[in-house]
């Protein structure tokens, strides 16, 4: 192909490209994804560490992270806690509650350790976190 006709299709490719990449960056943009976009009616576990208390009750997901992060401090190597609405102690942390009906504890997000599943019972091993995935996969057939 002679060099006149060659330039412009490679400018309309290069163009091309450019659209694509920046319309695939920004449909893949997220939200904000701050706590300002959590539904101020959204409920959550929470667990009291204090060994005389070891309260357990849901609690506002908003105001809870809210609470957390005036908390937070960069210089900690752990989580905040939040104080405690039964013994009023700085010590309650986020907590799940077993999704297996035969068990139902409730125990503190991530009790099963780094690199499991944030929601695995310490007590059944049950996970619905993996229950569901593993259901996706079978109805994708993976």
């Amino acid at each position: 192909m002679e060099d006149s006709r060659k330039k412009p299709i490679m400018i309309v490719v290069i163009v091309v490209c450019v659209v694509a990449a920046v319309a695939i960056t920004l449909s893949r943009r997220g939200g904000g994804g701050g706590i300002e976009e959590i539904a101020s009616d959204e409920m959550i576990w929470v667990k009291c560490n204090n060994p005389a208390c070891k309260a357990e009750y849901r609690t506002g997901k908003r105001a809870f992270f809210e609470e957390r992060s005036k908390r937070f401090d960069p210089s900690a190597e752990t989580v905040p806690a939040v104080i405690c609405k039964e013994c009023g102690e700085p010590s309650v942390y986020e907590a799940v509650k077993c999704a297996n009906p035969s068990c139902g504890i409730v125990f503190f997000k991530g009790a099963s350790g780094p690199g499991d599943y944030s929601d695995r019972c310490p007590k059944c091993k049950h996970s619905a976190m993996e229950e569901s995935r593993k259901q996706r996969m079978r109805e994708s057939g993976g």
